[in-house]
């Protein structure tokens, strides 16, 4: 009972009870409405990653008012004070302690400034181990939906050591290469007709030549290249442009499929392996 009447609630905060409920009442006001601010700044003017730097948002503006709240009592200032004296210390062992998920953290940050990918983007994993469509980039990882439509959750340390190539980067145009085979015993320039009336023929071509070089006619509309004397076929190169990788995707294989059926027509041979078994008979003594 003594240490009941000895007790002075006043002696919790640091200014008297009044000051420190006007206090934390403008602290939590301020917060939440500096908040909401900085939530329509970030949705109007970052275009990538938004919920990423949202995050990042929550995480600093809270943990700074937390702090300020905790600050107006004595108790808790006298716990905060040392703390933040040996910041230098706790940052050390914290940082050994948990040194992956930093890293994790440190990548998703270098992720976010420098934007080798954002969501959205279809990209490629180290030479195509791995093709996806980035569908988030988190504090710790960066998830990567498949075409199976599975999400694959890749950490930030190793997306950021990966070698990437991003499909969706492309600007204005992009190049689409089609091979195909033909026997020897083809007509190689009436098949390379075939491939280039078919490319031209279909919708989604992307014509990339300036106006006088199609005038001039000097430059084809499309490049066809003999790569390869293979062992049973002269290999044929097309490069074929789209407005993107989707519509490239999709013209290639229509195209394949409508060269093939002027080929049938035209007598142009698509060869395929085989082997041929030769029997010696055995001489009777």
């Amino acid at each position: 009972m003594s240490f009941l009447k000895s007790f002075n609630i006043a002696s919790l905060f640091k200014y008297d009870l009044i000051d420190t409920l006007i206090m934390l009442f403008l602290i939590i006001v301020i917060t939440i409405s500096l908040s909401k601010l900085l939530k329509k700044f970030i949705l109007k003017h970052a275009k990538t990653n938004t919920k990423f730097i949202l995050r990042m948002k929550s995480i600093i503006l809270y943990t700074i008012s937390a702090y300020t709240c905790l600050s107006l009592f004595v108790p808790f200032d006298a716990i905060l004070t040392p703390i933040l004296a040996s910041g230098g210390i706790l940052a050390l062992i914290f940082g050994l302690a948990a040194q992956e998920a930093m890293g994790n953290f440190v990548n998703g940050v270098m992720i976010t400034m420098f934007k080798p990918f954002k969501i959205g983007d279809l990209i490629k994993i180290n030479n195509g181990e791995l093709i996806g469509t980035v569908y988030d980039i988190s504090l710790r990882h960066t998830i990567i939906e498949t075409y199976e439509n599975t999400k694959i959750i890749i950490p930030n340390s190793q997306m950021n050591k990966a070698i990437l190539e991003n499909v969706s980067s492309v600007e204005s145009h992009k190049a689409n290469f089609l091979y195909i085979g033909i026997s020897y015993e083809s007509d190689l320039n009436k098949a390379m007709k075939i491939m280039e009336e078919e490319i031209i023929a279909h919708p989604n071509f992307l014509d990339i030549r300036s106006k006088e070089e199609q005038e001039q006619k000097q430059v084809p509309a499309v490049i066809i290249r003999l790569i390869d004397f293979a062992e049973s076929s002269m290999q044929l190169r097309a490069t074929v442009y789209s407005k993107n990788n989707a519509e490239g995707f999709a013209m290639l294989s229509d195209l394949r499929i409508s060269i093939k059926k002027r080929f049938d027509k035209e007598n142009i041979e698509i060869p395929y392996p085989h082997c041929t078994i030769t029997y010696k008979s055995q001489k009777k003594s």
